[in-house]
């Protein structure tokens, strides 16, 4: 077989894996929903927020808009059109505010993998983690991603209600809930989750933010230094400044390894070339790249020079056994700039290992982001009460605020260097300003007034908070102001 042709289909196999990412599974298979469903084993149902959380939801009231592009938790604030429409809807399902305070504190989400004994009324309304989609049977599918995007879109709105009233209390009370709701979701076994839950908990606390900076002049001086000492630093009881209990995710090394084996499973240890074609072409239905270039006949040669099954699912382990001693390093470690397993890995040989894992990398980016925007909004919170306590005046630097209103560990930014020598913290960068600063956003330019609050970002150098980037991809990441605020005044967005 020609190096032409390994490289053009595998080149194939990435395109059309992308599409099925880790998910892809032959329907609803007993034994890995088994697996998947391990870790619930000894929690009972009483300790998993979806269990109140997925039950308020089947009682709450359409919004006014569909959940979407234009109407979400980070499209919603008191300004905005309809917002009469939205508070009402809010303050119609204060239920919910209700379970969500209930739940906040539970051992795990814990929404069950599989359809298996869930109740009906929870299948019919999509608050489920499915397999297969009527055409194909090989999708997992997290139903219940709507449901936490309507219920996120409740909690702003009764934020933002609740602070209207002047009953901040309440407000953060409402909105933090669902903050540690999401980072249970964090917790979720399957790479696709938990890249849903770091995301949205990302943006959920820019929202608070933006929240604060709104209600800046009314904000109350104890229910700041609560927030901060106390709400914001614990949205997990075990967490940390480092979210050092944040977990790798396991399921999908479980459903690679369902894959390999029904992709690879052979007598006398080699791939048997109409079994391999068999499940690659049931895929094709669901992916275009594979429709477009794939045959039978392509995917049986393909099958000649794959790894068997022993070979893939050692690959497997090795690949997830790095990932895994890099999710304990910090990002400026010598191991962390060193070539990865799956990097080193034959495309073709184990092509299908290569794509089941080739997602993971989003993981460990979106962690240091929701590490910076969890100690920003701590720090955020605390600043805000300095603000207030001191006669509307910011602190020259987050010190002065330490222990009033600060915890101080949580002045700590992931992306910049340690220092092991000194042991000195890197902390978050911040300015008290004279002047207002100019700052480039994916909104377009604002400017920064009274101070600014900011993490180094993926680069790992500091550009003044001259530039903003959602995740610290480019530039900083602008802590305070919120930069979504500063748009609106701006003008920049509705």
């Amino acid at each position: 077989m020609s190096k032409n042709f390994i490289f053009y289909f595998g080149r194939v196999l990435v395109l059309g894996f992308a599409l099925l990412a880790s998910q892809t599974v032959y329907g609803e298979d007993a034994t890995m929903t088994a697996d998947l469903n391990k870790p619930l084993k000894d929690i009972a149902k009483k300790d998993r927020s979806a269990t109140l959380i997925c039950a308020a939801y089947l009682k709450m009231t359409p919004p006014p808009m569909e959940i979407g592009e234009d109407f979400n938790q980070s499209t919603i604030w008191n300004k905005m059109e309809r917002w009469s429409e939205v508070s009402k809807w809010a303050q119609a399902n204060s239920a919910m505010g209700e379970a969500l305070i209930a739940a906040q504190f539970a051992t795990v989400f814990g929404l069950q993998y599989g359809t298996k004994g869930v109740d009906p009324a929870w299948v019919k309304a999509g608050v489920t983690i499915s397999f297969g989609d009527g055409t194909n049977d090989g999708h997992m599918n997290c139903n219940y991603f709507r449901a936490i995007r309507t219920i996120g879109a409740y909690a702003t709105a009764e934020m933002y209600r609740l602070g209207e009233a002047g009953k901040f209390d309440a407000a953060f009370a409402v909105g933090i809930a669902y903050a540690r709701i999401l980072r249970q979701v964090c917790e979720q076994s399957m790479l696709e989750e938990k890249l849903f839950g770091l995301e949205n908990l990302s943006e959920n606390l820019s929202i608070h933010r933006d929240f604060m900076w709104g209600n800046l002049d009314r904000l109350p001086v104890d229910v700041m230094q609560k927030v901060a000492l106390k709400e914001y630093s614990f949205l997990k009881p075990a967490d940390n400044e480092k979210l050092r209990r944040l977990q790798m995710p396991e399921g999908d090394q479980i459903v690679a390894a369902a894959v390999l084996n029904r992709a690879l499973k052979s007598t006398g240890g080699n791939v048997d070339p109409e079994q391999f074609a068999h499940v690659i072409g049931e895929y094709e239905l669901a992916a275009a790249p594979l429709q477009t270039f794939g045959t039978q006949e392509m995917w049986r040669r393909i099958s000649t020079v794959h790894g068997s099954l022993e070979a893939s699912e050692e690959k497997l382990k090795n690949v997830y056994d790095d990932w895994w001693r890099r999710w304990k390093l910090r990002p400026d470690s010598i191991m962390q700039k060193t070539s990865t397993e799956i990097s080193r890995t034959n495309p073709i040989k184990y092509g299908i290992v290569v794509t089941m894992v080739r997602d993971l990398a989003r993981a460990f980016a979106w962690r240091d982001a929701v590490i910076s925007e969890v100690n920003g909004t701590v720090v955020a919170a605390g600043l805000c009460g300095y603000y207030r306590d001191f006669k509307n005046t910011w602190p020259k630097s987050p010190e002065r605020a330490y222990a009033v209103s600060i915890p101080k560990r949580f002045d700590f930014d992931p992306y910049e260097k340690s220092d092991a020598k000194s042991k000195m913290v890197p902390h978050l960068k911040y300015r008290a300003l004279s002047a207002r600063q100019a700052i480039s956003t994916p909104y377009g330019p604002v400017w920064a007034t009274g101070c600014m609050l900011w993490a180094i970002g993926a680069n790992h150098e500091d550009d003044n908070g001259a530039t903003h980037s959602m995740d610290g991809s480019v530039g900083d990441l602008v802590l305070w102001p919120p930069v979504r605020a500063l748009a609106r005044q701006e003008g920049l967005l509705k």
